[in-house]
């Protein structure tokens, strides 16, 4: 079955290679892996444990030639490519978490079971990741990490074993998942809900403890264009998905 014209499906930071490759490449980070384009048919970069997670599954199923992808990089304090490799190897609970993931927030709550047992189904997750160790601190800048040869050497030797071991197309044909506000270009993620953590912080060292109220539920303005006005500030918030909005949300404040 041939992609649709507009795959990749959501936005994001990548590059295209060979269009009948079976092999997608996530690069955690602002790492930078030098490898021949006739190795993947897609390579792009991992930079969280949910949203970037939830956007690589959307393209993933989208295509399903898809057959392979390797996870490559420095580990940072996001996780975010511990929580790829684990919701390969556990799916998510019945909160949407990946199961086993270290990630602080390893939450997908925009897509649902079947869409992620099919993810495992169709796409064999290859761990490359190292170090796998991190302090656990999160660096919002992502320094640039550049792969030497022998990283990318071994990058570029795993994608052609997979091409090799290519079991074709998935029979299942394409799933095409529509996930409100994730279908447009947020800007830097990153950024976003970086800006969010200050947000709620401040919020709560401003009030008073007998009057510290954060579970006041989002009014939703839009959920094509991921707008909430959240009634604690009163502020219109452009924000991922709203249904992430509310879940990161119940996080910062404890409610989760």
């Amino acid at each position: 079955m041939a992609e649709r014209q507009d795959w990749p499906e959501v936005p994001g930071e990548y590059r295209t290679g060979t269009e009948d490759s079976p092999v997608a490449i996530a690069v955690i980070g602002k790492a930078s892996a030098d490898v021949p384009s006739d190795c993947y048919r897609i390579m792009g970069t991992l930079r969280s444990a949910n949203i970037g997670v939830e956007k690589v599954v959307v393209n993933m199923l989208a295509n399903p030639r898809l057959r392979f992808l390797l996870v490559c990089g420095r580990e940072d304090g996001h996780y975010p490519g511990d929580a790829l490799v684990k919701l390969a190897e556990n799916g998510i609970d019945d909160r949407n978490n990946i199961i086993g993931a270290h990630a602080q927030f390893p939450c997908l709550p925009d897509l649902d079971r079947d869409s992620v047992e099919r993810f495992r189904s169709q796409v064999e997750v290859v761990d490359l990741l190292h170090p796998k160790d991190s302090k656990g601190d999160i660096d919002w800048e992502d320094p640039l990490y550049v792969f030497d040869d022998e990283r990318n050497r071994e990058l570029e030797a795993t994608a052609r074993q997979c091409a090799r071991r290519d079991p074709g197309p998935y029979p299942g044909g394409a799933l095409h998942i529509t996930i409100p506000g994730m279908m447009q270009e947020r800007g830097d993620l990153g950024d976003m809900l970086n800006m969010e953590v200050g947000r709620m912080t401040d919020l709560m060292l401003r009030m008073p403890i007998d009057n510290l109220t954060t579970d006041a539920l989002n009014i939703t303005v839009s959920e094509d264009f991921a707008l909430v006005i959240d009634p604690i500030d009163g502020l219109l918030l452009e924000v991922p998905t709203v249904t992430f909005h509310k879940r990161f949300k119940s996080y910062l404040t404890g409610n989760e």
